[in-house]
């Protein structure tokens, strides 16, 4: 098999993870305003109706929900807990950046 058709191929097997990935994505956690690929979206429509998109807010406040209650359940150290909690804060600050008018 010559380089080239090798090189072609795992491009097109990565492709083709990264499509199943963001069809996973749109099925599971779907954000109203997040980018969906036309084939993402194909391919998570096979699968039944698509869930409406749901405000990211929602999302981060489920995920920082699940943090807390890992926290108190001892199922997640305070040093895990703070570094999700960062990640967290930063992920919002991309999503929903904070406008402040001036005067």
């Amino acid at each position: 098999m010559p380089a080239p058709l090798v090189v072609a191929v795992i491009v097109a097997l990565a492709y083709a993870a990264l499509i199943g990935a963001h069809a996973r994505m749109i099925r599971r956690h779907r954000v109203r305003g997040a980018y969906e690929p036309r084939a993402a979206r194909w391919l998570a429509a096979r699968f039944g109706p698509l869930p409406e998109p749901a405000d990211a807010g929602d999302h981060l406040a489920r995920t920082e929900r699940r943090a807390t209650d890992a926290l108190f359940n001892g199922s997640l150290d305070p040093a895990e807990y703070r570094a999700r909690m960062t990640e967290l804060a930063a992920l919002e600050a991309r999503e929903r950046p904070l406008r402040v008018q001036r005067s």
